[in-house]
């Protein structure tokens, strides 16, 4: 039972340090933060006015201390035998002040009244208060009731410290048995010099040898108590066989500290007033002298801490999904943000932007010259509209003859350089070569800047049958014509 009981007490410290461990721990650095900002975005949190409270379950370990006519020649809250206690409460009302609590309890509890030495004699011995006196006993109770338990919380400053009373009924059973046989089977007899001998005193003085007959206690308690009152041998209190079921009384007063919102230690003394007045068999209706016992019940108390886990009930805050959260095509790798400017990819107009690098809101590099070339690969500030080559340097008319239909330059470049150049156009009667007579839509001997444009177009978009040389040439025409 004390091997279990160290186990028992081992596993609820180590999973109390684990519960605190975890909620002391730090968010892992700038992952944690990326993680929290993206779900700000995706949630907000309300707090819950009435959360529904469901039965909290609790296991805890304890001491039972007795006090009956056997009492130990100690007593203390925090020494006796070791039990356990199971709990499964719920709150009554909405003040959450009342709850109701089933409650198992098992153990065991033990007396004695083995004498000690009272004073030195003057012939050097020791003498004893009552050499008569050495019963003792072991009972394990089962006690199964219910429970009241008022929370003073609401009437003291601080959210962590909690300290309550409880007051119940419960039922139990006892099996009292005592240590009457050494290991070897033999009765024990306690002699007026305080020694246990395997033979009564008046018969082993008779021998020259006494200390043979020594022996100790092996506190096995193998002889039930209840079964012996018929025997004339061992005739304890000289009843008939009583009930091993009863009832009692428990009054708890302890306090309940908040180690987080579902997870709650708590540390009381809980006493049981029982009906019965033979846990240690002994009782004041006795018809043995020895057995005589004194008036009232017999109680027990009972000091433990215990460990309560909320797991069903609602959370008091409550985490909201905001109204995009909820599309179906929705992709939580849209918040995540692969080149690290601050943007979620998924408003990112500009991925892949090189560290340190500034960007806008939409995440693209500055462009302070509006030329197409972002600023950290702007090798000169060109003046507006001007054409730029993919560095950002303004190329001229002859440069763009030389780049049309080449992939340095894009469709946007040679419609902003024409559409710059028209004004410079001159109109002159001159033939339109065969080849591009299909691009002078309006049949009017001359191939407009539109029909320009829109050749060039369709060539970017890939409907057009012309060639790169073909655009080339198409551009030296209409700048010629």
């Amino acid at each position: 039972m004390i091997e279990w009981f160290r186990k028992l007490t081992f596993a609820l410290s180590v999973l109390l340090t684990g519960l605190i461990s975890v909620n002391a721990q730090p968010p892992d650095n700038k992952k944690g933060e990326d993680e929290e900002a993206a779900m700000s975005i995706l949630t907000h949190t309300d707090t819950i006015e009435n959360p529904v409270y469901m039965p909290v379950v609790g296991i805890g370990a304890g001491y039972f201390g007795f006090h009956g006519e056997l009492k130990n020649s100690f007593n203390s809250l925090t020494v006796g035998k070791p039990a356990i206690r199971v709990n499964i409460s719920s709150y009554i009302g909405q003040t959450h002040r009342l709850r109701a609590n089933l409650v198992f309890i098992t153990g065991d509890v033990y007396g004695t009244q083995r004498t000690v030495p009272q004073g030195l004699q003057t012939d050097g011995t020791w003498s004893l208060a009552d050499t008569a006196k050495n019963l003792n006993f072991k009972s394990t109770i089962y006690s199964f009731g219910f429970n009241l338990h008022y929370s003073f919380k609401p009437l003291i400053r601080g959210k962590y410290l909690e300290p309550f009373v409880s007051v119940g009924l419960e039922t139990m059973s006892f099996n009292s048995s005592a240590d009457y046989l050494d290991k070897n089977g033999m009765p024990y007899h306690y002699w007026s010099d305080g020694t246990i001998r395997i033979v009564d005193e008046i018969s082993g003085t008779a021998y020259p040898n006494p200390e043979v007959f020594l022996t100790q206690r092996d506190y096995n308690y193998e002889t039930n108590m209840r079964a012996l009152n018929k025997k004339v041998k061992y005739q304890n209190n000289g009843l008939k066989r009583y009930s091993n079921f009863t009832f009692s009384i428990p009054v708890d007063v302890g306090f309940d500290l908040n180690i987080s919102e579902r997870l709650t230690l708590r540390a009381a003394t809980s006493l049981h007033y029982t009906f019965t007045d033979l846990l240690d068999d002994m009782t004041y209706q006795s018809k043995n002298a020895d057995y005589k016992g004194t008036k009232g019940n017999d109680w027990f108390t009972f000091s433990y801490l215990s460990l309560h886990l909320d797991l069903f009930s609602q959370d008091k805050v409550k985490v909201v999904e905001k109204l995009f959260a909820n599309a179906d095509d929705f992709d939580m790798a849209m918040y995540d943000d692969e080149d690290n400017d601050g943007v979620f990819d998924g408003w990112d107009d500009c991925p892949g932007t090189p560290a340190d690098v500034l960007v806008d809101t939409l995440g693209c590099p500055f462009d302070n010259d509006d030329d197409g070339v972002p600023d950290y690969l702007d090798r000169e500030m060109s003046h507006v509209g001007a054409v730029v080559d993919e560095f950002g340097v303004e190329v001229n008319d002859e440069t763009v003859v030389e780049l049309v239909g080449q992939p340095a330059l894009s469709r946007r470049d040679v419609a902003a350089y024409l559409s710059r150049s028209q004004v410079k156009v001159r109109r002159v009667s001159m033939p339109i070569p065969d080849k591009f007579r299909k691009v002078d839509k309006n049949r009017d001997g001359y191939i407009s800047f539109d029909e320009m444009l829109a050749t060039i177009d369709a060539y970017f978009d890939g409907t057009s049958n012309f060639s790169s040389g073909d655009i080339k040439d198409l551009n030296n025409f209409f700048f010629d014509q």
